[in-house]
Order: structure tokens, then C-alpha cells, then sequence
């Protein structure tokens, strides 16, 4: 199976939940929380001290070095406390993990690197830690904010699964009546 975002994604939310076994795991969620100027986080994580993990997903050399332009970057690189996010990583493939973590020193010294091979929460591994970032607890209010995000993530991924159900389903009556009409057809 290729390595995609997605299936990125997929592996290394399981490695917060089930390997770090930290409940709140959040995707595609505003950095800002609920001041609503930021970009989109692919993953955010609430440790069991209330403090945000952040991870962004880079399939790609190319990919990790555009993630500059971002806005927050530059919050963490001036150890401004604007953002409440305690750590940040970066999660790419496992053949790039190494030069990721060598540019990361220049680039993004705050960050970590974690590498994945895209199949199981257990081949995530960590080839840079993160440095801890001025990120404060998160209120209750933030919390409840992931929550909410979380359950339009939720309906957003119910209906794409409904439709492609649907497709599925129609696929098959396709089929039906091709074997119906093949078994119909008799040869001169």
C-alpha cells in the first residue's frame, strides 16, 4: 500500500491513542483553537496534562520545507505563548525521517520528527523529540472546542463512508446484470 498523507495520518493518530494512550487524538482542527485566524492542524493531541501536541503531516521533502510559510511557525521560533501548543512534531515517511530531523535543527529547531511507514501505530518512531514550547494548559473551553471539531470530522467521514456505500452497492447491480446477461447470451 503507498505511503499518502492520509494513511500517515491514520497511523500515527492510533500511536497517540493506543500506544501513548492519550484520549483526546483531533484532526484537520484550527491552531487558534477558538480565535479562528489559524491554519489547520492535520493532528492535535491533548496529553494527560491538558497540554496540546500538534503534528503535521509532510509526505515529502519539498512538502516539509513549503510548511514555513505558515504562520505559527514563527509563534514557536519567537517563544511566543500565543498559540497554547506544548510540542510540535512533524510525521513523514520513514525513508525521509533521518534528513527531516537533520534539516529540522536549521529550519524548525522546535519540532520534532516522528517516522512512519504508514501500516500500524507500532512502526511510528521518534527520530528527533520536541523541544517543549511555551504552550499553557488548555481551559476547558479549548478542550470542548476539539471535541466539537471532532464530531463535524466525524459527520464529514460518515457521509463520505454512506456514499461510497452507495457507490458500492450500485457497482454491484452493475455486475449482477452483466453476469444476468452473459448467462442470457448464446453463441450462433
Amino acid at each position: 500500500m503507498p505511503i499518502t498523507s492520509e494513511t500517515i495520518k491514520a497511523a500515527v493518530a492510533r500511536y497517540w491513542r493506543y500506544k501513548r494512550q492519550y484520549n483526546l487524538v483531533a484532526f484537520e482542527c484550527s491552531t487558534g483553537l477558538e480565535w479562528g485566524w489559524a491554519e489547520l492542524a492535520d493532528i492535535m493531541v491533548v496529553n494527560d496534562d491538558r497540554r496540546l501536541i500538534m503534528v503535521e503531516v509532510k509526505t515529502s521533502l519539498s512538502d516539509f520545507r513549503r510548511d514555513g510559510k505558515k504562520r505559527y511557525h514563527k509563534h514557536f521560533k519567537d517563544g511566543d505563548s500565543y498559540l497554547p501548543v506544548a510540542q510540535f512534531y512533524f510525521a513523514v515517511p520513514k525513508d525521509i525521517a533521518n534528513k527531516v530531523a537533520y534539516l529540522c535543527a536549521d529550519l524548525y529547531p522546535y519540532a520534532g520528527v516522528l517516522g512512519c511507514d504508514g501500516n500500524s501505530e507500532f512502526n511510528v518512531e521518534a527520530h528527533r523529540g520536541a523541544k517543549q514550547l511555551k504552550g499553557r494548559k488548555l481551559t476547558w473551553r479549548q478542550i470542548l472546542y476539539l471535541v466539537r471539531s471532532q464530531s463535524a470530522t466525524l459527520c464529514r467521514l460518515a457521509t463520505k463512508v454512506d456514499d461510497q456505500n452507495h457507490v458500492r452497492l450500485n457497482l454491484y447491480k452493475v455486475i449482477e446484470e452483466y453476469r444476468e446477461k452473459e448467462q442470457l447470451w448464446v453463441p450462433n
